[in-house]
């Protein structure tokens, strides 16, 4: 698969895990669905940086999904603000 193919995927739970394992250096099994953005270390610039990041991933604009985005988010809260995403 090309990087651009894969940039352009929706992100589910289970691919935002991964992504914040990868992205942030975060030990497997730190983070989980019910994990919160501030159990895994995440301030608001590194959330800065998420939505960044999950913007060029999934090819979308989440400005109103990530909007109120905050550290007391759990990684499903995140994923589920990800599907109202439009396609």
């Amino acid at each position: 698969m090309s990087e651009e193919t894969d940039r352009l995927h929706p992100i589910d739970t289970d691919g935002l895990v991964v992504l914040l394992q990868e992205y942030f250096a975060l030990p497997a099994g730190k983070a989980q669905p019910t994990s919160t953005l501030e159990t895994l270390g995440l301030d608001s610039l590194a959330l800065m940086e998420l939505a960044v990041v999950l913007e060029e991933r999934t090819g979308a604009g989440l400005d109103d999904q990530l909007a109120g985005l905050t550290p007391a988010h759990t990684v499903a809260q995140v994923a589920d603000a990800l599907r109202s995403a439009p396609a």
